[in-house]
């Protein structure tokens, strides 16, 4: 069947544009993420940089060996205010390096002092609170039934257990509390 020029798009022409088109944009909105970067990364409360990227080619050994222990996110948060870190994927990656080069036992050493200097503060001033163990206001609210306080005290009884490394309480209290309903 033969086609009459007008059926045929401006092929050539018209793909040429439409893939400088494409080029252009994804290069201006590559420059636009990097140089964005700084924008992109969250703020917690204490100033901590919380990272959404991945970490660093070098980083990923000590970063398993952060997560192969047990360490949560609000571990890395308490070590972050300790040392002076910048992010918790920072801490983490210290740890890790820490665990890797001395042993898990050096990793104990340093997150039982950040937790005991942490655990000083008023609860309000916590490196982590309730809600970077992935616990909700709904949960606050059931296990401050279940203790018989109110949600502000459970809420900081929940963030003073995350920040002392005794989540499985918290977790513990939890499943007793929705047995309970």
């Amino acid at each position: 069947m033969k086609t009459r020029t007008a059926d045929r798009p401006n092929s050539r022409k018209s793909t040429q544009s439409r893939l400088a088109t494409t080029v252009a944009t994804t290069a201006v909105s590559l420059v636009i993420l990097t140089a964005a970067q700084e924008q992109l990364d969250a703020k917690d409360p204490k100033g901590l940089t919380i990272r959404q990227n991945q970490p660093q080619n070098g980083q990923s050994a000590a970063i398993e060996k952060y997560f192969a222990q047990g360490y949560n996110y609000c571990d890395a948060l308490v070590l972050a205010a300790f040392w002076g870190e910048k992010s918790a994927l920072d801490a983490k990656y210290r740890l890790g390096q820490k665990m890797l080069d001395f042993g898990p036992e050096d990793g104990l050493i340093h997150i039982r002092n950040a937790r005991g200097e942490a655990l000083k503060k008023d609860p309000s001033d916590m490196p982590c609170w309730f809600t970077d163990g992935g616990y909700t206001f709904d949960d606050a609210e059931l296990l401050g039934q279940y203790w018989g306080t109110g949600i502000g005290e459970s809420k900081a009884t929940m963030t003073s257990l995350l920040v002392g490394g005794h989540e499985n309480v918290i977790q513990k209290a939890l499943r007793s509390a929705k047995r309970g309903q």
